[in-house]
């Protein structure tokens, strides 16, 4: 009962960190791309319409997440905040809070358990993440979720285990192609667990309910999503096109005050710089308890971790660790483990070591508080912060129109009506109606009343606001710690 309880706690406080300011974020990139995309798969099925040719031709990520958003967002589809999507995201987001916590608690201890979950629901990246109406909260929920249920399959290799492990690899499919990463993991676990627990117990290395496991994945895909099997030509030369011979070279992007192609290092780095500092420091601790106690099962969070890694080398690198975003739950794990091992040298007692928590919680706090809401341009101390980065444009920040809504509003609540606003930002699908301003992509040789000018748009794509500077006067900042995502220029008197 205590357990259970703890859990939920846990689960709320995670729900709660991310309700409070759900929509300030604003709309980002590619939110419409699954809203929209999803309205129109759900419209297909009301009409029972599967041949159509839009089932198999916009597979560039399958359809589960789609069509959830798209049942959800019926009621979103005519507002410019997702909010009933983005609820989804907060509920997955916090389950798989709820499940690094039990993970810990079954494999190492209550108060690891206790600790990785809050360290998880506190992670700026993930955070933001888990705010918006995109793959990462599924891809966090289904990963982490498989995860779990492999584990607890391997205590007894049942055959309701095997189905309920399958079934969750079946939906991690169906929500992101590269989650097929969690084929070569399990493999892996289950060596790991084979060479230390099973062998011991007379099972044999290949143990057909491991292959039942993936048959039951396919099985699922399939079920949810067959229309792709039965149009395997042109889905082939879809992703073809866009995978392959759209990725040959690397994706540009500012990298420590460089516009360059993203180096293979990138994940590497970014995991570096975009983790609170001593949440990285307790990973590394964790790292080194681990190696000493040479446990299968802290072994297997270690090999979660490493993994998807793999993907760096793929051409298809860029925002952050968001490609790899599964990481965090095996990170907060071992770094839970690295603080108990800490604080066990100085207290054994659970209740003590939860003091000792209160200050690491407070730390995160802090660090969400200075970057609200902008959790995605997070930035630790390495390089000075989010501050740093935008004073020497070391990285790109409001890579995904954030803080374009509030830039707006400013304008809205301080301009004219029929005033004319100039756009130098990314994406424009990221910019709120707002009925009484007339709003124009920047054009050089316009007149404005107000213009928004983006740092991305000035590191990455290199416009060049040294005119607006000229003409106009700075009037607001859109700011993240200390970093301006969106200046707001207003034209001068004498320039009218």
């Amino acid at each position: 009962m205590n357990k259970w309880f703890i859990v939920l706690l846990i689960f709320l406080f995670s729900t709660i960190l991310r309700l409070w300011n759900l929509n300030q974020m604003g709309r980002t990139w590619d939110e419409g791309a699954y809203v929209e995309m999803g309205y129109r798969f759900v419209q297909l099925i009301q009409k029972g319409d599967f041949t159509n040719s839009y089932w198999y031709k916009t597979s560039d990520a399958p359809p589960f997440a789609r069509y959830v958003y798209g049942l959800v967002g019926q009621l979103d589809i005519s507002h410019y905040d997702y909010t009933f999507s983005r609820l989804v995201s907060v509920l997955l987001s916090s389950l798989s809070t709820a499940i690094v916590t039990l993970i810990g608690w079954k494999y190492v201890s209550s108060f690891v358990g206790i600790t990785a979950g809050l360290i998880f629901a506190t992670l700026p990246f993930f955070l933001g993440f888990s705010q918006l109406a995109t793959l990462e909260s599924f891809i966090m929920f289904f990963f982490t979720a498989s995860v779990y249920y492999f584990l607890d399959f391997l205590e007894n290799l049942s055959l309701k285990k095997m189905i309920i492990t399958g079934v969750l690899i079946g939906f991690s499919l169906l929500t992101k192609y590269t989650n097929i990463l969690l084929l070569p993991l399990f493999i892996l676990i289950y060596l790991l667990w084979y060479f230390h627990v099973g062998r011991n117990r007379g099972y044999k290395r290949l143990n057909y309910k491991l292959v039942g496991i993936f048959i039951t994945a396919l099985i699922t895909f399939f079920l949810l999503w067959p229309m792709p099997w039965l149009h395997l030509k042109e889905v082939i030369n879809f992703n073809y096109e866009w995978r392959i011979i759209g990725s040959k070279h690397s994706v540009p992007e500012v990298f420590f005050g460089r516009l360059m192609l993203t180096p293979k290092i990138y994940y590497i780095v970014h995991f570096l710089i975009t983790t609170p500092l001593i949440i990285l420091g307790l990973f590394f601790v964790g790292l080194k308890n681990i190696s000493d106690k040479k446990k299968w099962v802290l072994y297997a969070l270690v090999a979660w971790f490493v993994l998807p890694f793999a993907q760096s080398l793929y051409n298809f690198r860029q925002h952050g660790i968001r490609y790899i975003i599964e990481i965090y739950a095996p990170f907060s794990l071992i770094a839970a483990i690295g603080f108990d091992y800490l604080v066990s040298k100085f207290t054994k007692s659970i209740k003590t070591k939860v003091l000792y928590l209160i200050p690491v919680v407070i730390y995160m706090l802090i660090i969400l508080i200075k970057i609200t809401p902008y959790y995605l341009d997070y930035f630790n101390i390495l390089v000075g912060g989010a501050k740093g980065v935008y004073e020497k444009r070391l990285f790109q920040l409001g890579w995904w129109g954030q803080g374009i809504k509030e830039a707006v509003l400013y304008v809205a609540k301080n301009a004219r009506t029929n005033a004319r606003v100039g756009l130098a930002v990314e994406p424009l699908t990221s910019v709120p109606p707002i009925k009484h301003l007339k709003m124009y992509s920047f054009e050089k040789d316009k007149a404005y009343d107000y213009v928004l000018v983006s740092y991305f748009m000035i590191v990455r794509e290199g416009f060049d606001d040294s005119s607006i500077k000229k003409n106009y006067n700075l009037v607001h900042s859109v700011s993240a710690d200390g970093a301006s995502l969106i200046d707001v220029y207003q034209r001068k008197v004498g320039n009218m």
